[in-house]
């Protein structure tokens, strides 16, 4: 008689923001006995699998990494032991993740394995920035691609020639040939293009520019990102009008998911945890003072 294995999940932890974590995402997190993580997770997150061993299989952006062979053998040695495994992915397993090549080593070893999906940075992080890819009566569709692993810039080309927005993922590093390519098919070179950096977490920052003036801006990459390019959008007005918008609103642990909170985020501020010297936790957050409005009773 087989032995009976482990259970591994895939988990898409969504862009970053905690909101953004599916219900069954938070159920896996609080069953798992092995959480075998990505560094750009949140926090608090991580907080759900307060039974877990976290196992951090991280890559960094031109920094360290784990190789994706040692990740797939990780997940089979824990599955095969017989644990409840969660895999979490930043945003969505399958979303530019490589999800499928560790479905397929779970799948060749025998492991049971199930995926839950998450909240994509195309939806997540732009919805959030104010970014609308599409808009009624605007334009009807938009192209989505990754500007990592290209090595033949005529694929830049071919997403140039599409006509509509069009979403980079994993393209800073590459920021001024992508806008070259797009020049040289025509576009124009006051073409609206939105950046937003670390979206998702209290060091977010949004840029608006041009076609023309994307790979200036760009120029060092590691500050960057990770990031999302949006070629041929705006911010929508709504969102940069909030009285707060681009601020980050420094709160007390444990306040971040209160009314109060809330209200921040409606009027366009980030909220962050503070630390012990009442600055926000995270090392690249800019905290700006703001007071808190009047509630209405009325």
């Amino acid at each position: 008689m087989r032995e009976v294995s482990g259970l591994v999940t895939l988990v898409g932890a969504g862009p970053g923001d905690p909101d953004l974590l599916t219900v069954g995402g938070v159920r896996a997190l609080q069953r798992a006995d092995v959480v075998v993580h990505d560094n750009l997770v949140c926090p608090d997150i991580l907080a759900l699998a307060a039974r877990a061993t976290l196992i951090d299989v991280g890559k960094l952006p031109f920094g360290q990494r784990t190789e994706q062979e040692t990740i797939n053998s990780i997940l089979v040695r824990e599955g095969s032991l017989g644990r409840n495994v969660v895999r979490l992915k930043g945003g969505d397993p399958f979303m530019f993740g490589r999800g499928t090549e560790e479905v397929e080593a779970l799948h060749r070893a025998g492991i049971p394995f199930r995926v839950i999906p998450g909240v994509s940075s195309l939806n997540g992080v732009l919805g959030a920035a104010g970014v609308a890819p599409t808009v009624r009566g605007r334009n009807h569709g938009f192209a989505v691609f990754s500007g990592a692993g290209v090595t033949d810039e005529s694929e830049f080309t071919q997403w140039a020639l599409t006509p509509g927005p069009a979403i980079v993922f994993m393209g800073v590093h590459r920021a001024a040939q992508i806008a070259n390519a797009f020049l040289a098919q025509g576009r124009p070179e006051d073409t609206p293009v939105v950046v937003v950096a670390r979206g998702g977490s209290p060091a977010e920052v949004i840029a608006e520019t041009t076609l023309a003036q994307l790979g200036a801006l760009l120029t060092d990459a590691s500050a960057w990102t990770p990031a999302i390019i949006a070629i041929g959008v705006t911010r929508e007005y709504a969102f940069k009008a909030r009285p707060l918008d681009g601020k980050v609103a420094v709160m007390a642990p444990g306040a971040l998911d209160t009314p109060e909170g809330d209200l921040m985020r409606a009027l366009g501020a980030r909220p962050a945890y503070a630390n012990s010297s009442g600055q926000p936790a995270h090392p690249l957050a800019r905290a700006v003072a703001v007071a808190l409005p009047e509630r209405r009773t009325s």
